[in-house]
């Protein structure tokens, strides 16, 4: 959900500058400027907590990185030739968007996803741990926090769930790291 509206947002923004951009810049800014866990913890806790509004949560308070990467990306390419070139031969605007610069602008975005993963899920371990989490469902922050009471005797109840998201967020962050060897022109392994 913060993928979708921060490639639209940035999209928009990076590709028609002016107002729009402004008008987009600053409600972006607007989300940044509220911590992203104190505004899922209040968007949670005004509705019941579930799955799917912890989801939606998290995809609200996480699209103004994803939008500030896509808008940057956008203005870099929005004048580039084979734009001028889209627009020349008569292209819609939404298919110079969506057909022309996105796919040329995506290879930095997709890295940035697996960052995205890797803090929704310690995220929703927080909350879990905090008792907002879904409470039909087994979480790792869950079972981390029943253990608490148990540290002392039965330290492994607490301690595998943590390392089944230590190994977790690591293993998103590695991915991450070999997709931006992989779609980074500019890295070294392409040369």
């Amino acid at each position: 959900m913060g993928l979708l509206i921060g490639i639209l947002v940035g999209a928009i923004g990076g590709y028609f500058g002016g107002v729009v951009d402004d008008v987009l810049v600053r409600i972006t800014e607007l989300f940044q400027t509220v911590p992203s866990f104190l505004l899922i913890i209040v968007l949670v806790a005004i509705v019941s907590p579930s799955l799917p509004v912890i989801a939606i949560a998290i995809g609200v308070a996480t699209w103004p990185m994803v939008a500030r990467l896509v808008r940057a990306e956008f203005r870099s390419l929005r004048s580039a030739d084979f734009v001028v070139a889209a627009r020349s031969l008569g292209y819609g605007t939404a298919r110079i968007i969506f057909g022309e610069v996105l796919p040329n602008a995506l290879p930095p975005v997709v890295v940035t996803t697996s960052v995205l993963a890797a803090n929704a899920i310690l995220t929703e371990a927080g909350l879990s741990f905090l008792g907002m989490g879904d409470p039909n469902l087994i979480s790792w922050g869950s079972m981390i926090a029943d253990g608490r009471s148990l540290l002392r005797t039965e330290w492994f109840v607490t301690a595998i769930p943590g390392a089944a998201i230590t190994l977790t967020v690591l293993s998103l962050n590695l991915v991450g790291d070999g997709l931006n060897d992989i779609l980074n022109p500019r890295s070294v392994n392409n040369r």
